[in-house]
């Protein structure tokens, strides 16, 4: 069976401080451009910013990821919704992802 380049992946899944579940944005060229936008920087340099693991970083990368299908959100939106908890599960998903995007 061919494989459908032009088939969206599906993007992770979580239930965050308010209860609903969210999909994270899968890598795509708009993701890549908008990180780019949002961290002000190449795609190189990305990873050593997110690799300081500060809160700051986290908080913007989870925000450009969920922008595509929640655009109403904001930083400080983002930053209410993902409690303690659950913070180490997601920066371990996004972990897992950034370290398979090479560019």
């Amino acid at each position: 069976m061919k494989k459908d380049i032009l088939a969206t992946p599906k993007g992770k899944t979580f239930k965050l401080a308010d209860g609903k579940e969210y999909t994270l944005s899968p890598f795509n060229l708009n993701t890549l451009a908008n990180l780019e936008e949002a961290f002000d920087c190449e795609l190189e340099e990305l990873e050593s910013k997110l690799k300081k693991h500060s809160a700051t970083a986290f908080r913007k990368l989870l925000l450009v990821l969920l922008l595509e299908d929640y655009p109403d959100l904001t930083l400080i939106d983002v930053g209410k919704l993902v409690s303690l908890d659950k913070m180490t599960d997601i920066v371990a998903e996004l972990t897992i992802a950034l370290g398979e995007l090479k560019v």
